[in-house]
């Protein structure tokens, strides 16, 4: 006689308020205690209904007050390159990866921190983001472009006229 067979367990049921951790920062310049504080202070001021993330009203509100009004696309580009978690808001990690842009590191690090942010838009690795990929950009910024849209954006940072960004014309795209 054989022993009574037990029924599978079953996996645990996952965790959905469990949030997965966040990806490694892209730039990786530390800050001081100090730096740190005084960007709390200005996420604080950019984060005007206190939600924790600057939305895109907030950035445009802020910036027009200090006398620099962005254009959508300056937003939208600032949005997409530090949105890490794909929400279409900077909460206070990517925040600070926008300072380090801001504030321009220099030689290897901005190249190799280039390089990063340009290989999470290049999916395939194939060493340019093609109009898939840019559809994609759009549509994890709930950016609903037609494919003309898409294709003038391309356009306008293309420079060598393939149809793809090279990491040559992301680079140029990002530090002008």
């Amino acid at each position: 006689m054989g022993r009574p067979s037990l029924p599978p367990k079953k996996a645990p049921k996952p965790d959905r308020k469990a949030r997965a951790p966040s990806p490694p920062t892209l730039l990786s310049r530390d800050f001081t205690e100090e730096e740190i504080l005084e960007f709390r202070d200005a996420f604080a001021m950019f984060d005007r209904d206190g939600s924790g993330s600057i939305e895109r009203s907030e950035l445009k509100d802020v910036m027009t007050e200090f006398g620099d009004p962005p254009t959508k696309e300056e937003i939208d580009e600032m949005i997409l390159l530090v949105d890490e978690n794909g929400d279409g808001e900077i909460d206070f990690d990517e925040f600070l990866t926008l300072m380090r842009l801001r504030m321009g590191e220099s030689g290897e690090d901005a190249e190799q921190n280039l390089r990063d942010v340009f290989n999470i838009f290049d999916a395939d690795g194939s060493g340019y983001i093609d109009r898939h990929e840019m559809r994609l950009i759009c549509a994890k910024l709930a950016q609903d472009l037609t494919e003309e849209e898409i294709g003038e954006l391309i356009e306008v940072v293309d420079k060598d006229g393939d149809g793809e960004i090279s990491f040559e014309e992301f680079k140029a795209l990002v530090t002008e």
